[in-house]
């Protein structure tokens, strides 16, 4: 039995209020120096350009209705934890090496199916890939000081 397609009203939502929050971002990087205005004003328009994009979408092309599968509220506990004790260790233990623990933790916690090596392998490549662009963007190219902590 398929339902009719609707529009989804709860994501049109969401979408009108980070437009709204990327029009407000990017006002308010408007008092920060011109280089330091630079990211800000980037990601802020970057979300409006999204949330706006996925609001045609949704208008347009209404979808059927899903069915959603109930979450493991241990899983969602230990993300949480996770991600909270990442924002605490940042600052003293440094950002690459944080981030690299969290970003395993999280894998081991979010993966739902069978280890093999090669899962295991193209998860430690993404995680390099992903990890060191980030790195590479805020450090080198956007001059983000990170915290280096005591390990970098």
């Amino acid at each position: 039995m398929h339902d009719s397609p609707r529009r989804d009203t709860g994501s049109m939502i969401a979408c009108a209020v980070f437009i709204v929050v990327g029009i407000a971002a990017y006002w308010a990087a408007g008092d920060f120096s011109r280089l330091g205005s630079v990211f800000p004003r980037t990601i802020s328009a970057l979300l409006v350009f999204f949330g706006a994009l996925y609001l045609v979408l949704a208008w347009l092309r209404p979808t059927a209705a899903r069915q959603h599968e109930a979450g493991s509220r241990g899983r969602q506990a230990a993300v949480a934890v996770v991600m909270l004790a990442w924002g605490f260790v940042l600052e003293p233990v440094g950002f690459l090496i944080s981030s690299i623990v969290a970003f395993s933790l999280l894998l081991v916690i979010a993966h739902y199916g069978r280890w093999s090596a090669r899962v295991a392998t193209f998860y430690a490549i993404g995680g390099a890939v992903v990890l060191g662009g980030l790195y590479l963007l805020f450090k080198v190219a956007l001059q983000v000081p990170l915290p280096e902590g005591i390990f970098l």
